[in-house]
C-alpha cells in the first residue's frame, strides 16, 4: 500500500547551543581590580584536583586558585555579574521551547565558590566535568587577553571557545559536559568562575556547612 508520508516536526539543536557567551560582562575596571586582587594574595594559592574525564584518575590542575572571601568587594562584583549571567541564560534557553525553565529557575539559587584563577605558561586544566550533587551550571568570566593558548575545549576538543577580555560564559553542569582549558603558551591568563547550585530545603545542614563562599542568587 502506498501510504502518504507524514512529516513530523522535530526540535533540532546542537548541544553546544546551550552554552551562552556574553561579551563585555566585566568592565576593564572590574577586570583590573580582580587581577590585582589575585596578584596581592597569590602567594597562598589553592591546588585543586578532580577526576580526569577520560581516565577517571584523580588529577591536580596546574592553575593557581584563590577563593574570594564573602562580603568582600571582589566577591560582590563577581556575584552581581553571575546573577546577570543566570538571568540571561534562562532567557536564552526560552527560545528552544524544550526545557522546564520554571523549575530550573528555582534551582539556580546559590553560587558556590567564587574563585580567581591564574594560568601561567604551561598551566591548564584536564578534561573534567563540574558534575556534583545540587550543581546545575557553571559560569566563568575571562579577565584579560594578553596570552596565547588557554582555549576552552568541550567534549575533548570537539567544540572550542576562545573567550575575550570581559566575556562571560555559562553552561550546564553534569556528566555530559566534559571541558578543559588548553595549556597557556605565552603570557598569563586570568579568569574567575563559580558553580551554580540549589540550596533546597532537603539539603542537609551538614552539606550546607561544607559550602564555602556561597551567596544567594535570588
Amino acid at each position: 500500500l502506498n501510504r502518504p508520508i507524514r512529516k513530523v516536526k522535530r526540535i533540532m539543536f546542537n548541544i553546544q547551543d546551550l552554552i551562552l557567551r556574553v561579551p563585555n560582562m566585566m568592565s576593564a575596571k572590574d577586570c583590573k581590580l580582580l587581577i590585582n586582587y589575585h596578584k596581592k594574595y597569590e602567594k597562598k594559592p589553592e591546588l585543586e584536583h578532580c577526576p580526569d574525564a577520560n581516565t577517571g584518575i584523580d588529577t591536580y590542575s596546574s592553575f593557581k586558585c584563590i577563593t574570594l572571601p564573602g562580603h568582600s568587594n571582589v566577591h560582590t562584583i563577581v556575584h552581581k555579574k553571575t546573577k546577570v549571567m543566570i538571568e540571561k541564560w534562562l532567557d536564552h534557553l526560552k527560545k528552544f521551547k524544550a526545557f522546564h525553565l520554571p523549575l530550573l529557575s528555582k534551582k539556580l539559587n546559590c553560587s558556590h565558590k567564587y574563585r580567581l584563577l591564574k594560568y601561567e605558561p604551561g598551566a591548564k586544566i584536564h578534561p573534567h566535568t563540574d558534575f556534583a550533587d545540587y550543581v546545575y551550571a557553571s559560569c566563568t568570566f575571562n579577565l584579560n587577553d594578553k596570552y596565547t593558548g588557554g582555549v576552552f575545549k568541550f567534549w575533548n576538543g570537539q567544540h572550542k571557545v576562545t573567550l575575550k577580555k570581559g566575556e562571560g560564559m555559562i553552561w550546564p553542569a553534569d556528566c555530559f559536559w566534559v571541558h578543559e582549558v588548553s595549556p597557556i603558551k605565552t603570557g598569563v591568563r586570568y579568569s574567575t568562575n563559580c558553580f551554580i547550585m540549589s540550596l533546597d530545603n532537603d539539603l542537609s545542614d551538614q552539606v550546607k556547612n561544607q559550602i564555602h563562599s556561597e551567596a544567594a542568587i535570588r
